[in-house]
């Protein structure tokens, strides 16, 4: 999926794609009662145990988000689901985020190396928090109480809205204005990539 991309990013896209003419079911799946909310940006669902989703973040996310809309954000919604750890590994990303976005960025990029650059695992959840504050340059307790916080456990509950997302058609999802789904199997380049966010952004 990722590689057809990247493989096919200088080539040009297809007339059809090219014309705008993207067709539900083809090229994305409206969500109905699976949308979230989520005006004028573009969410991407992913776990820091998922492959893919380290790939798009090195190598797809940097350019869709230079190339979005001029009203549209990007955001990131990191789930509990997704094993091993996925619900320790989701609050000490929450409490980063809370910390800053340098601390959550370098915090999500060590997850992301330690798992599968080094190929090292953790053995328990308290593995992660460990892990974590050493990153963050603060104590297990400190982040724990930050992961407990009201503002971390109202982003946890905000990211956990694309567990039912990802089981569509797997992670990294990528959504727009918490309303469409984009079939990532359909994307044929980086630039076509960019005229689907933009035609669906106007939907």
């Amino acid at each position: 999926m990722l590689k057809k991309i990247l493989t096919l990013s200088t080539l040009f896209f297809s007339l059809s794609a090219a014309a705008g003419n993207f067709n539900a079911g083809e090229h994305y799946i409206e969500l109905g009662d699976k949308s979230f909310k989520s005006e004028n940006q573009v969410v991407k669902v992913y776990s820091a145990n998922c492959p893919f989703c380290y790939k798009y973040e090195v190598a797809v996310i940097p350019n869709m988000v230079k190339n979005l809309p001029s009203d549209m954000g990007y955001d990131a919604y990191h789930i509990t689901s997704k094993p091993p750890f996925g619900k320790e590994k989701t609050d000490v990303i929450a409490a980063a985020k809370i910390m800053g976005n340098t601390q959550y960025t370098k915090l999500k990029m060590a997850l992301y190396a330690k798992y599968h650059d080094a190929n090292e695992k953790f053995s328990n959840g308290e593995e992660v928090y460990t892990f974590a504050a050493k990153e963050l340059n603060t104590s297990v307790t400190e982040l724990k109480q930050k992961a407990a916080s009201p503002e971390a456990k109202a982003l946890i509950t905000k990211w956990d809205s694309g567990i039912e997302i990802a089981k569509i058609q797997g992670i990294p999802a990528l959504v727009v204005n918490g309303k469409y789904l984009i079939k990532t199997s359909s994307i044929r380049s980086m630039p076509m990539l960019d005229e689907l966010i933009a035609e669906l952004a106007t939907k």
